[in-house]
């Protein structure tokens, strides 16, 4: 009977010293290497005042550039590395970022054009600018511009945000309809905001769309 109590007692305390290993989780979780994704834009002609928008697959830590410009300290997978104060010299440019975060190194190569003064331009929206008889059971609004751009649009009815939810892909800035901000028949709505472009300092443009649903049956 003792030996079958030592026996308990050894498996036990074999039980408990695994259970102790595996609850230790008070260690913080690592982070995994960051790798290089991709680069807006990718390559060809760079703006002299021209900011560039660089994506990893996880959070790079640190970012560094040699070559020419300064990159973010924020911004999660995606940092933002802006020009010099007196912009890029015009010709062939090689900038290499490398990020602490797996220790990696990308080179980017760029030919510098002149500064970019110029405003983002719409070059397409649905609905159009004007456009009459649009389905009140629009689920979606996009506005294209002849760049990429960043910024804020809102859906409005008269003075009040529909607060539609706003995504941005490279040139387009979509609006997804959410629930309880349906549209109303015979309504006339607006595209309204502020976009700018990647130039530093940036080049803003006001957008102002405006459209009408339609009749109801």
């Amino acid at each position: 009977m003792k030996l079958f109590f030592r026996t308990l007692a050894i498996v036990m305390a074999a039980l408990l010293a695994v259970s102790l290993v595996g609850c230790g989780g008070d260690e913080d979780p690592v982070t995994p290497d960051a790798a290089f994704v991709s680069a807006s834009p990718a390559d060809g002609d760079l703006a002299a005042n021209g900011s560039i928008s660089v994506t990893f697959d996880n959070n790079p830590g640190d970012v560094s550039v040699t070559g020419g410009g300064t990159a973010s300290t924020s911004g999660g997978k995606t940092r933002t590395i802006a020009p010099p104060a007196a912009g890029y010299p015009t010709g062939a440019l090689t900038i290499t970022v490398t990020w602490t975060n797996g220790d990696g190194s990308q080179d980017l190569t760029y030919n510098v054009v002149a500064a970019d003064e110029t405003a983002p331009t719409v070059t397409d929206s649905s609905p159009e600018d004007g456009e009459k008889g649009v389905s009140a059971d629009l689920e979606e609004v996009s506005v294209t511009f002849d760049e990429p751009v960043t910024g804020d649009l809102m859906l409005m009815d008269g003075d009040d945000d529909k607060g539609w939810t706003q995504s941005t892909d490279g040139n387009t800035i979509t609006l997804t309809r959410i629930a309880g901000a349906d549209l109303g028949n015979e309504t006339e709505y607006t595209i309204a905001g502020t976009v700018k472009d990647g130039a530093d300092p940036a080049n803003e443009t006001e957008v102002e769309i405006t459209f009408t649903t339609e009749a109801k049956e």
